[in-house]
């Protein structure tokens, strides 16, 4: 083999290297546990607006909550400024990722420009204006674990983000 075929060789085993270092950012303390909702939006007609919320923490499986997630599963709208301003939603697991126990769960905070989800115990911030989930302040050093939402027709469904 030429010397030029493995410095080539070198190159793309690297760049192969960097991406799937810079892809796996998505990684979670929070253990995994089985999330599935599907909600019919029609129930649920304030998360076509930016800015609203919706929160579960038990299972009910007659109106399309299946599975919870860890701690819990909010669901957040928000205008998507890459899509030209269309209201997109984003998830997540409502456990603090600081204290990770299923039953310190953060709850959901606003004032007049800044929708946050806040931890009660440890003080952590977490905003939620882009559908990011990230932290603001507080101990925590991770994201919100986020969740996969995706939509179909009038139903938004929930599951998990694999890795």
């Amino acid at each position: 083999m030429s010397k030029r075929k493995i410095n080539l060789y070198i190159i793309i085993v690297l760049l192969h290297a960097v991406v799937f270092t810079a892809c796996n950012n998505n990684i979670s303390s929070i253990p995994d546990a089985p999330v599935n909702v599907r909600l019919n939006l029609v129930n649920y007609i304030n998360l076509y607006a930016a800015g609203e919320y919706v929160t579960f923490t038990e299972r009910n499986p007659a109106i399309g909550v299946y599975d919870i997630g860890y701690g819990g599963v909010l669901i957040y709208a928000y205008v998507d400024i890459n899509s030209g301003g269309s209201v997109i939603h984003a998830a997540f697991d409502m456990c603090c990722p600081y204290e990770k126990d299923k039953n310190i769960k953060v709850s959901v905070s606003s004032d007049e420009s800044n929708l946050s989800a806040v931890c009660k115990e440890c003080g952590s911030t977490f905003n939620l204006n882009w559908g990011q989930g990230y932290v603001e302040k507080g101990p925590a050093k991770e994201s919100l674990k986020p969740f996969t939402v995706s939509r179909n027709g009038d139903f938004l469904i929930v599951t998990p983000k694999y890795r």
